[in-house]
C-alpha cells in the first residue's frame, strides 16, 4: 500500500493528475483565441497565448482555464517558451486584439510561478515565435522582415541571422532550438525550412510545407504544423525525420492548427479558431489535441 501511494504521489507531482491526459481537451474562455502553446512541467498543465487579449493562461488536462499573465501592455501574444522558471512570449499588434498599439513588437519575460513581469524587450519586424538555447539566449522570429533576432539573458537585442530567403508576405515564423547546436525556422509563405547556425542560413532538404506555422521538436522527429490562415497551405500536422528531413507521417487537421507542445503524454496541437477571429468574429472555444 505504501508503495502504491508513493507512486501515485509521484504522478501527481509530475503531471498534476494521476489519470491519463485525454487525447482531446476542449477549452473555453471568453474570446481567448490562443496561437501558441507550451507545457508547464511544474504544474502539469498547458500554457496558451491569446491573439485577442495579449495574455498567457493555464489550461488543465480537464480543460479548465485560468489566467497567469494579464494586465500588461501586450496587445496580442503568440509563441511561448518555458525556460528556467521563466515564461518567454512573443507579442505584438496584428490588428485583431481588443485594443491597439500600432507597431508593437517584442518579447515578454515573466516568472513562471507567479506570472510577474520580469522584462519587456522591443524586437523589430512583428515578433511571432521564440526558441531558447542552453545558455538562456532567446531567438525571436520577425515574419515582417528577413531577420532572426537574438535576445540575451540581460535583454540585449542583436541580429543573429539576416537572409533574404527568410522574408515574404509572412516570412520566418515558427522556430526551435535543435540540441545539435542550431536553430530551425520556416518561411510561412513558401514553406521552406532553414537551418540557422552562427548567422549562417542553410535551406534544409525538406519538402515545401506552405503555411508552416509552428515547429516542435519531439523524440519522433520535427513536428511542423501548417494551416491556410495566411497562405494556400493545408491544415495539417507533418512529422519529419531530423536526419533526412523526409516526411515520416502527415495527418490532415479538421480545424486551423497553429503549433504544438511536447508533453510527457504526447504532442498536443492547439487550434484557437483563428479563422473566426481573422474573419471578424470571436468564439470562446479552442482545443488541444494529441
Amino acid at each position: 500500500m505504501r508503495i502504491a501511494l508513493a507512486v501515485m504521489a509521484a504522478l501527481l507531482l509530475v503531471t498534476g493528475t494521476a489519470s491519463a491526459t485525454p487525447r482531446h481537451i476542449g477549452g473555453s474562455s471568453p474570446s481567448l483565441h490562443p496561437e501558441g502553446v507550451q507545457w508547464d512541467p511544474t504544474r502539469g498543465q498547458f500554457l496558451v497565448s491569446s491573439v485577442r487579449h495579449g495574455t498567457v493562461s493555464l489550461v488543465s488536462p480537464s480543460g479548465h482555464v485560468r489566467p497567469l499573465v494579464t494586465g500588461t501592455r501586450m496587445v496580442s501574444t503568440f509563441g511561448i517558451q518555458v525556460d528556467r522558471g521563466r515564461v518567454l512570449v512573443a507579442y505584438g499588434d496584428i490588428g485583431h486584439g481588443e485594443r491597439s498599439v500600432p507597431g508593437q513588437s517584442g518579447l515578454g519575460i515573466f516568472d513562471l510561478r507567479t506570472g510577474r513581469a520580469l522584462k519587456f524587450v522591443d524586437v523589430p519586424n512583428g515578433a511571432n515565435d521564440v526558441a531558447v538555447d542552453p545558455l538562456g539566449n532567446a531567438y525571436v522570429t520577425g515574419p515582417a522582415g528577413d531577420t532572426i533576432w537574438k535576445v540575451s539573458p540581460a535583454g540585449e537585442v542583436s541580429a543573429f541571422a539576416k537572409d533574404a530567403r527568410l522574408a515574404a508576405a509572412i516570412g520566418n515564423n515558427g522556430i526551435i532550438w535543435d540540441p545539435r547546436g542550431f536553430l530551425v525556422t520556416g518561411n510561412y509563405t513558401d514553406g521552406t525550412l532553414f537551418k540557422v547556425a552562427h548567422g549562417q542560413v542553410e535551406e534544409l532538404p525538406a519538402p515545401k510545407l506552405v503555411g508552416a506555422d509552428g515547429l516542435t521538436l519531439t523524440p519522433q522527429g520535427l513536428v511542423v504544423v501548417t494551416n491556410s490562415l495566411g497562405a494556400p497551405g493545408k491544415n495539417a500536422v507533418t512529422l519529419l525525420d531530423t536526419r533526412t528531413w523526409k516526411v515520416k507521417s502527415q495527418r490532415s487537421w479538421p480545424t486551423s492548427p497553429t503549433t504544438a507542445a511536447r508533453t510527457p503524454h504526447g504532442t498536443y496541437v492547439v487550434s484557437g479558431n483563428l479563422d473566426v477571429l481573422l474573419a471578424g468574429g470571436t468564439t470562446d472555444e479552442f482545443s488541444l489535441d494529441r
